[in-house]
């Protein structure tokens, strides 16, 4: 093996070292989450391809770049962990104010019904709320969690664990107007963590129509990891149970 070949390894070695370090900052998981899996794996196998390489080239030359690799490593490392530790604190500071003496969300805008997600304590599953505008198969999730047509037709998806996750475990989407549309209600699991309690889903119609649905932990720790709840007619303000079990191509296609 050349040298110049030896050190071109090198540099596609550190190469991949940045390119799973800023996937794992980008996801915005936890840094141990499951979704970050594969950006770990490159992560140690492009750490250990250099210390191969830098070694074989020289073991005086290899040892001096490990120590200033593993240094650059521990202060890229301690940002890391201050730059998530302040948009936590941003977030939460945000989120407190944002919400009531009973936990609950204050909406800075108006709106008709309210459907809210719920799966326990804190913990690292990202549940994930979505509909589905039937006459268009406009999403409002993640996303996209905006969908305004005018002042007086509007859905938003105020509250989302990937946006909030360190207050609660919970996800909100609120509507406004919106008379002439159907909505299909979605509740999946965004992650492979294990769910451990049962999720409640809350509809709190305009009319005073309400609805709660328990959603088994064991519906969303196989591949059927996503629900068709329900769905909304809101020219009638009815609330339609469906109850089926998506897998993930399914889900793929919203």
């Amino acid at each position: 093996m050349s040298r110049p070949f030896r050190w071109t390894l090198a540099v596609i070695a550190i190469l991949i070292l940045i390119f799973s370090l800023c996937a794992i900052f980008i996801n915005g998981k936890p840094l141990f989450d499951s979704s970050n899996r594969i950006s770990w794996v490159g992560f140690a196998i492009a750490f250990c391809i250099l210390m191969v390489l830098l070694c074989y080239l020289n073991i005086k030359v290899g040892i001096a770049y490990t120590i200033i690799i593993l240094l650059f490593l521990l202060v890229a490392w301690s940002q890391f962990r201050h730059t998530n530790e302040k948009n936590q604190n941003e977030i939460a500071s945000e989120t407190e104010q944002q919400l009531d003496e009973n936990g609950n969300l204050i909406l800075d805008h108006p709106y008709d019904d309210l459907i809210s997600l719920q799966w326990g304590t804190y913990n690292t599953v990202d549940m994930d709320l979505m509909l589905i505008k039937q006459s268009d198969d406009n999403v409002i999730n993640y996303n996209s969690p905006e969908h305004i047509i005018d002042n007086l037709n509007s859905v938003w998806l105020d509250y989302d664990y990937k946006m909030q996750q360190d207050v609660a475990m919970k996800e909100i989407v609120s509507i406004l107007g919106m008379r002439e549309e159907t909505f299909s209600v979605i509740v999946m699991k965004y992650n492979e963590e294990e769910l451990k309690s049962d999720a409640v889903l809350m509809i709190s119609l305009s009319n005073g129509n309400t609805k709660k649905y328990t959603l088994s932990a064991e519906r969303f720790n196989d591949e059927t990891n996503g629900v068709h709840v329900c769905d909304l007619v809101m020219q009638t303000e009815d609330i339609i149970g469906v109850m089926k079990d998506l897998d993930s191509n399914e889900i793929k296609t919203y």
